[in-house]
């Protein structure tokens, strides 16, 4: 019996390890319903093949660790995981055979699946630990099914024992596996969001910048304006509030600038005080009108410092757009910084549109 549930544990933490090279994201109780649905339909599936390598302990009764799949996308993935993968464990248990032990397996297994979506979020804080105590529940579930079933088998409570104290091991392990999977795609979407978001703004910064504008201007072709903005004067604003002023102003900058991208456009923060706004689909004209409504709101708008006081700034914005088929996202980025320039000199505080334009 030892060997045998020592390769159903081999089994169910190969299916672990399955999902995680499948599924690039953690299993949490915030994914999207859908994929609860499908990591409930996956454990559910874990289960039946557990069931297919039971060990018969008596005629049409088996024991495994089909339960352990149940607690394990429940406590991570909540009630929906939990009751799907349930369900799925139950009926699947009839294909193995019709009577009363596989009737009596499926209400257990059903138990076990509402007893985890109900106690999962209480028990949460308690990590590993919280997992071991839905295992000794839904084991004792488990061997009480038995008991009614099997009270007169020989060596009954001595299967029981080692039933119980490998399932509770494998419990832990799993638990413990699926940590540090979480863990490591965790940190993995960190690095991956910190390589492409900008630490202070958490706009996109200017590596997806340089990308972003390759990709809608030289590969697909489409119309764009290009917006280049810069923060007048930013450097006397460090000098007179200091740098956590100046940080405060560039977030709220950028919340503005947010705010105000949709439908595929975005925008960017490209280092220091200069931001950019890459709009799909809009002309030079278009831009101008835009760049001029984001100029006035920011001069108008009260930035609040650490400490306490409101600060007034203006911008500078300099517009170009991919106003035909040759324009390349080299020439288009130019066109742009020169309006700037050209803002810059001859005042602040006002848009310019590329000569070409």
């Amino acid at each position: 019996m030892v060997q045998q549930l020592v390769s159903n544990a081999a089994i169910l933490l190969a299916g672990f390890y399955i999902i995680s090279i499948i599924y690039k994201e953690p299993i949490t109780k915030e994914m999207a319903r859908r994929r609860k649905v499908v990591i409930g339909i996956w454990a559910g599936v874990l289960g039946f093949l557990l069931m297919l390598f039971g060990i018969p302990i008596s005629n049409n009764v088996i024991v495994d660790l089909r339960h352990i799949p149940i607690l394990m996308v429940g406590f991570y993935g909540g009630p929906i995981p939990a009751l799907v993968s349930a369900i799925i464990i139950s009926l699947s248990r009839f294909l193995l055979s019709v009577n009363l032990a596989a009737f009596m397996a499926a209400v257990v297994m059903m138990l076990i699946g509402i007893m985890a979506a109900l106690l999962s979020k209480r028990l949460e804080r308690y990590k590993i630990w919280g997992v071991f105590t839905l295992n000794i529940i839904a084991s004792g579930f488990v061997v009480v099914n038995l008991h009614l079933i099997l009270a007169k088998e020989s060596y009954f409570w001595i299967n029981m024992t080692i039933f119980v104290i490998i399932s509770l091991v494998i419990g832990v392990v799993s638990a413990g596996l699926m940590n540090n999977m979480i863990k490591s795609k965790q940190l993995f979407q960190k690095y991956e969001q910190d390589s492409t978001l900008d630490y202070l703004t958490q706009l996109s910064n200017v590596r997806q910048f340089d990308e972003k504008i390759n990709h809608v201007v030289d590969k697909s072709g489409r119309q764009v304006a290009l917006l280049l903005i810069d923060i007048d004067f930013f450097k006397n604003i460090n000098d007179t509030y200091g740098h956590d002023a100046g940080d405060a102003i560039l977030k709220q900058l950028a919340f503005i600038l947010k705010e105000s991208t949709t439908d595929g456009s975005e925008a960017f923060r490209n280092g220091g005080e200069e931001f950019s706004l890459i709009l799909l689909d809009c002309s030079v004209e278009e831009g101008n009108y835009f760049a001029e409504h984001i100029r006035k709101e920011t001069e108008e708008h009260h930035f609040l410092i650490p400490s306490g006081q409101t600060v007034k700034i203006t911008i500078s914005i300099g517009v170009s757009g991919s106003h035909n088929e040759v324009t390349t996202s080299e020439r288009l980025f130019k066109s742009a910084d020169e309006a700037l320039y050209k803002a810059k000199l001859t005042g602040r505080n006002r848009v310019c549109i590329a000569d070409e334009n």
